[in-house]
């Protein structure tokens, strides 16, 4: 159980504290890209240090507090805060690496920021529909009442765009996009960066809880020599 307590702090840790490194992180499933700060399965040196750091608190907490532990030798003690802090560091990499997999980072085309979803919900990439519908046909509108003007002030306009796209574009990569997610100001201005729209950040962080656990478990019934039936439910 406190296993598990370990990988959510030091996830947590993490996440709040990682985003202060001077320095961009890199994807967790392939180190060479540089990713957005906020992006699902961005690492950095810095939040691999805050991980660690909350999963060593509630691993000397644990030792300090829980009753069986008073009854270890010193030696014990620190070898079950050692490996308490080893599952909280391992928990929270899981999370990094279920989340470049399994969950979408969004990102605004025109700033190269991540988007995160209120509440750990999923970000809404495309447009509702009823919007998207009027902006449409009143761009149909003007396209078809200009193309009886005079067609230098058209061209002039489609360069002016053009140049803005172009900045957007530069922009996104300087903040670390991936070239997927570079796209111009005539299509939707949310992309996905990294991953796959699978689950959503409350998603990951169970299913990342709950793999912690059943592995601390069986750590532990081998360590202890004790049956796997154990950790079975009756």
């Amino acid at each position: 159980m406190f296993s598990n307590y370990a990988a959510t702090c030091a996830d947590t840790f993490s996440s709040e504290l990682g985003i202060l490194s001077k320095s961009k992180p890199r994807l967790v499933t392939a180190p060479w890209r540089v990713v957005p700060p906020g992006t699902n399965g961005g690492v950095s040196v810095v939040g691999v240090g805050a991980g660690l750091l909350g999963a060593f608190i509630i691993a000397v907490a644990s030792t300090l507090l829980l009753p069986f532990c008073k009854e270890w030798t010193f030696a014990y003690k620190i070898k079950y805060t050692l490996a308490m802090t080893l599952a909280g560091l391992s928990g929270s990499l899981l999370d990094s690496v279920l989340g470049a997999l399994l969950q979408a980072s969004v990102v605004d085309v025109h700033s190269g920021k991540i988007i995160e979803g209120a509440g750990g919900r999923k970000v809404l990439i495309h447009s509702h529909p009823m919007r998207s519908k009027p902006s449409a046909e009143l761009r149909s509108k003007v396209v078809s009442y200009e193309e009886g003007k005079d067609g230098i002030a058209k061209t002039s306009a489609v360069n002016s765009h053009r140049n803005d796209s172009t900045k957007v574009s530069r922009a996104m990569r300087n903040a670390g996009a991936g070239e997927s997610a570079v796209a111009d100001g005539q299509h939707e201005s949310r992309k996905v960066a990294v991953g796959n729209d699978i689950l959503d950040n409350n998603a990951v962080n169970l299913l990342m809880a709950a793999i912690i656990s059943v592995l601390a478990m069986l750590s532990a019934c081998i360590v202890w020599e004790l049956p796997f039936s154990v950790i079975l439910p009756l």
